[in-house]
């Protein structure tokens, strides 16, 4: 038997045709007589991963390969082959059998010989191969290691015969053989010098050049490298000299910045876009890093370019074209005087060269075409502040902001890791003032390594101090400022005109309108100009989350215009946001959709009437400095506007001082009845944020104004705000009391809408008493009074209120036709806000009832109202129904998602009553879960808690439920104490 491996795969005996047998004879041929475990077979017949089938694949295969090469020989008969065991197969292959035996024994007997034996030997040995090893069976991991292995055994020999046979001159025989060798591996140093010195050994001298010279392009196109000193060598001692430039091309490309630090995707593209002729533009914003990238991607794609690579900055004087042909070796005789002539030399110059060229600082698409290389084999990359978007075909690629990861990464790469980690908070302050420019980042990093003893806290405190920031980012000749002027110095008039309008300080971003109404252009018009700007890289655009472009004005390039922004434009932008701010209120509130404003466009309007919310919340930082921007101009009546509406629709509590600046004002102004409005207003924003304290010291403070200036309207509003706070802090004494003022108050001054008010409050508070007939007289009065009122807007709401007491006491029918009136109402109004009170009412009464499926969709729809409208402390309420409501229905899980959702809020805020409520809802939860010491726990608490607010009809609840879960008998005295506060009253009529 006889087995070949030393070109294709051969054996005295036939082989299967298929493929796997092959791939596994040449496998165990590679390991002969050793056990291949079959894991072995299976990666090298997979190396991308084995089908589920694999194991049996292999039994298969094997089972064809044993009958093809041990024919009618059982499986365990000792003469089979290719045997079974230890989880693998194994090939028994005898002496003289395998021709990479024969080989490696003549390479052996050579080593041992000398002279003409040795070399006999050798040929004998070359002489077993024909072609590569396994050359028709497709490898894997292992037996492609195993060929390399013999091919280097190979070489090794045949680099020992050319040796002898060059020692002994015969140089026919060593061109003979190196000729088909070389063609196979042009690139071979060793083997090219060989053929070169028996070449010339045959007085060949050019031909031996010309193995020379392909030699070194060869290495040239494929590795981008230069021929070894060896090979060097052999060139002067045939030619006399070496070559005349290593490398064979011009290249121009500056060095690499070593510290260069991110950009991997944009790298990425660049090298996919060199991959074609058309060019590469790399735009960016001036100190964004276009030219470092620029350079850091030709060096990686030099090797594609063996014609060489150009560089020319278009800024510079002289003639780029005259510069690039001189570098391509033509003589100044050659090179034509006119422009013409010069690009017409030089579209056919690199036509069929593989050249690549780098233009920096293209400042329009006439600039760049006439330099760009003609050739298909050729590349260019231009860097520019522009985009160039009229060069046709032309790859752009952008590079925006360094990320903060990549600036963190630059910043310790140049000033020093160690010194940074000291600060970490410092350092992100001082990259927020860099702002993601690599410029900046650099200069401040220079700076702090210039200045080792500086502490990267004092050097950020200098960098928030815009006045210093520029002059601060500045290290030798390495600084911000100017290059940022040479970018403003390009800008037409109109553009600079239009940056220093938007230069609206603080401002971080804003949206189209607001640039318009800064322009004082038309939408249109100022949407050409942002366009501009944006193509220009001087301003940055970005959709928010309601798909509207939004705008910001770099804060470094603000900063170099060196120019207070323009009076006239910040109070048209003022104006603008305090119209667009009172239309958004006026979509939240009764009038919907509210009518367009002749001060506001169209298309913006309609836009802020369907998403009132998603505009307060991208304005309200722009809004609460608008507020601050239009006081410290002295702008007094714009600064109300913009105070009122903002405290409107973000809220005191999260507004902060900018919510309170209408209040100053009028203060100021000793203008107590505008005082005392804005007081009330103040208060109710506190309520209905769940902030009892603040609420009540606002409405108290109203009260007292409004009496001082004989405003009897207004007093009782204030008392029934008071009176509200009062019942739910538990203080029902003052609230009747403060009540009973109000009605006496509003009858005198004959205020219908606020008798109406006042009553249902009533009606409120007495069946929270335990008093249903006189809860029950004032709602019938208050229903009565408000059907005089202007709008229904009171009705929905008493109608609301009495529902809910109507529930409570059993009527079910009546207080479905009221809610079902009031839903009616609301939604006809679009008080979201209240339409979101009703559902939940409608949410309860259904769960009561037993209906838990529109239960569910009634609260579901309230939460989202509430949510919409930013109500947390409406919400928390809703969720405590949500989970009553879902207790009811049994499923616990849920019911206490929701309830520990109210519970956490009403913590928050303080809202006792609220926790009462929840606890309630938890204790009945516990209790229909059979865990008895929980809910005792939770219902004796909420019983206190209602019992210290003054509420005897909830802690009579809390008790009647406490007695069920536990049975001691020492809440009955408890009881009766809540029984006696609600039969003879707690408070006096």
């Amino acid at each position: 038997m006889e087995f070949k491996v030393l070109g294709p795969l051969a054996a005295s005996v036939p082989l299967p045709s298929a493929a796997q047998p092959r791939r596994v004879l040449a496998v165990l041929l590679a390991r002969p007589n050793e056990f291949v475990h079959r894991d072995t077979l299976v990666d090298e017949l997979w190396p991308q991963g084995p089908p589920s089938s694999a194991a049996a694949v292999v039994q298969m295969t094997v089972s064809k390969l044993r009958k093809a090469l041990s024919p009618g020989v059982p499986v365990d008969d000792v003469r089979q082959r290719l045997r079974s065991g230890r989880s693998g197969y194994r090939l028994t292959v005898a002496d003289g059998e395998l021709d990479v035996t024969a080989f490696s024994e003549l390479t052996a007997a050579a080593a041992k010989a000398t002279g003409t034996e040795r070399r006999a030997l050798l040929e004998q040995a070359l002489g077993l191969w024909r072609g590569r090893a396994f050359a028709d069976v497709p490898v894997g991991p292992l037996v492609e290691a195993h060929r390399l292995w013999l091919e280097d055994q190979r070489g090794s020999v045949l680099g020992k015969l050319v040796e002898l046979e060059l020692a002994a001159g015969d140089h026919k025989a060593v061109a003979d053989r190196l000729g088909p060798e070389l063609a196979i591996r042009p690139g071979d140093e060793r083997l090219a010098g060989w053929l070169a010195e028996a070449l010339y050994g045959l007085g060949r001298r050019d031909a031996a050049l010309a193995v020379l010279d392909r030699c070194r392009q060869a290495l040239w196109e494929h590795a981008g490298l230069s021929p070894g000193e060896d090979l060097l060598a052999i060139r002067r001692r045939i030619a006399g000299t070496g070559w005349s430039a290593v490398g064979g091309a011009p290249c121009r490309l500056p060095a690499a910045t070593p510290d260069f630090t991110g950009r991997a995707r944009e790298l990425a593209d660049v090298g996919r876009a060199l991959r074609g002729p058309v060019p590469v533009v790399l735009h960016g914003a001036a100190g964004s890093g276009k030219s470092a990238l620029a350079v850091q991607a030709a060096w990686r794609v030099r090797k594609r370019f063996p014609d060489g690579q150009l560089v020319a900055d278009l800024r510079d004087d002289g003639d780029v074209l005259t510069g690039f042909l001189r570098a391509l070796g033509l003589a100044e005789a050659e090179i034509p005087a006119d422009r013409d002539g010069r690009v017409s030399l030089w579209q056919s110059h690199t036509a069929d060269r593989r050249l690549l060229v780098i233009l920096e600082n293209g400042r329009s698409e006439a600039e760049v075409r006439p330099l760009l290389p003609s050739g298909p084999g050729c590349a260019a990359i231009v860097t520019t502040r522009r985009r160039l978007a009229g060069l046709v075909g032309a790859r752009p690629v952008e590079v925006g902001a360094l990320p903060d990861a990549e600036s963190r990464d630059l910043l310790g790469a140049i000033a020093g890791e160690a010194r940074l980690s000291a600060e970490p908070d410092a350092v992100r302050r001082v990259l927020a003032c860099c702002d993601g420019l690599p410029l900046a980042v650099r200069a401040a990093g220079m700076k702090l390594l210039q200045r080792p003893r500086l502490s990267v806290a004092e050097f950020a405190a200098r960098l928030e101090n815009e006045r210093l920031r520029l002059d601060e980012l500045a290290a030798g000749d390495l600084a911000v400022r100017p290059v940022l002027a040479d970018a403003l110095t390009e800008l037409s008039p109109r553009q600079r005109k239009s940056l220093r309008s938007l230069g609206f300080p603080g401002v971080a971003e804003f949206a189209g309108w607001l640039a318009a109404a800064m322009l004082g252009r038309s939408a249109d018009e100022a949407a050409e100009l942002l366009d501009e700007l944006v193509d220009d890289h001087l301003l940055h655009a970005e959709p928010d989350c309601m798909g509207v472009l939004r705008y910001r004005l770099p804060a470094l390039i603000r900063l170099a215009l060196r120019e207070p922004p323009d009076p006239g434009a910040l109070r048209r932008a003022l104006t603008a946001m305090a119209a667009l701010a009172e239309h958004a209120l006026a979509a939240l509130g009764a009038e919907y959709p509210p009518s367009r404003r002749a001060d506001v466009p169209a298309a913006v309007s309609d836009r802020v009437a369907a998403d009132p919310i998603g505009w307060r919340d991208a304005e309200a930082a722009n809004l609460a400095l608008a507020v601050r921007t239009a006081k410290n101009h002295g702008w007094t009546e714009l600064a109300m506007r913009l105070a009122d509406a903002y405290s409107d629709l973000v809220g005191p509590a999260k507004g902060g001082s900018p919510a309170w600046l209408g209040f100053g004002i009028v203060r100021d102004r000793v203008d107590l009845p505008a005082e005392a409005g804005k007081l009330l207003k103040l208060g109710h924003a506190h309520a209905d944020a769940g902030d009892l304290a603040r609420a009540r010291t606002c409405f108290s403070l109203a009260e007292t104004r409004f009496r001082s200036v004989g405003d009897h309207p207004g007093t009782g509003a204030a008392l029934i705000a008071l009176a509200d706070v009062d019942a739910d802090s538990g203080r029902t004494g003052a609230a009747v009391h403060a009540l009973r003022e109000a009605l006496d108050l509003l009858r005198d001054c004959g205020d219908i809408a606020g008798q109406a008010m006042a009553s249902a409050q009533f009606g409120s508070l007495w069946d929270d008493l335990g008093d249903f007939r006189r809860a029950k007289e004032c709602f019938d009065a208050s229903l009565l009074l408000s059907l005089h009122c202007e709008d229904g807007r009171q009705h929905d709401r008493s109608a609301k209120r009495y529902a809910d007491v109507l529930r409570r006491n059993g009527r079910m029918d009546e207080a479905g036709e009221l809610l079902t009136s009031a839903l009616i109402g609301t939604r006809s109004s679009r008080e979201r806000h209240w339409e979101a009170h009703v559902l939940r009412s409608l949410g309860d009464l259904h769960a009561t009832t037993g209906d838990a499926g529109e239960s569910e969709r009634c609260l579901s729809r309230s939460l989202e109202l509430f949510e919409y409208v930013g109500h947390r402390h409406a919400a928390a309420y809703t969720h405590r129904s949500f989970g009553e409501s879902l207790r009811l229905a049994g499923e616990h899980g849920r019911a206490a998602e929701h309830l520990s959702l109210a519970m956490s809020t009403f913590r928050d805020l303080g809202d006792r009553r609220g926790g009462g409520y929840a606890l309630l809802s938890f204790g009945r939860l516990r209790a229909d879960e059979g865990v008895a010491t929980e809910a005792a726990e939770g219902l004796r608490t909420a019983a206190g808690l209602f019992r210290e607010l003054g509420f005897p009809v909830w802690e009579l609840r809390a008790l009647k439920d406490l007695s069920a879960v536990d049975q001691s008998g020492r809440q009955r005295d408890r009881a009766r104490e809540a029984l006696t506060k609600i039969r003879f009253g707690a408070t006096s009529a």
